[in-house]
């Protein structure tokens, strides 16, 4: 199963806090026991920049936000997609034709690399996936 990570999926495993903590857990567990199987993670560098930046701003520690970037570079079921200048030029264009959405164009951009990519299904609690058309969990 090929399965795009957002943001918001991200921050909830990594902080205790999040009101999705638990949620996130319970589904990466499910993962790792192989309850869900097999799965590849996909996600972009944009995402991985909003993770980084939100654990920092929440917390204050650099040194957290470094253990939660090299956990998702070092995951051997992860792969990271790199904006690129058609996945930028095509996310840009839906950004600004969804004028009724509140979609950011990271959001946007997330949507062209799943596409892109056959990508059906992705882990968040950001409802603007769902509201894309695409199968959101856990």
């Amino acid at each position: 199963m090929r399965i795009f990570v957002d943001a918001s999926a991200y921050i909830a495993y990594f902080n205790v806090r999040d009101k999705n903590h638990g949620r996130a857990m319970s589904f990466l567990e499910r993962v790792r026991n192989r309850e869900i199987w097999p799965v590849v993670f996909f996600t972009s560098d944009y995402v991985f920049d909003e993770v980084v930046s939100v654990i920092l701003i929440l917390t204050g520690r650099r040194d957290l936000a470094a253990r939660v970037g090299d956990a998702i570079l070092s995951s051997k079921i992860t792969r990271v997609i790199r904006v690129n200048n058609e996945i930028f030029r095509r996310a840009w264009d839906l950004f600004k034709k969804c004028k009724e959405k509140s979609w950011t164009f990271t959001d946007c951009t997330s949507f062209i690399i799943m596409e892109m990519n056959g990508i059906k299904t992705a882990f968040t609690f950001d409802e603007h996936f769902r509201e894309a058309g695409y199968t959101v969990v856990p």
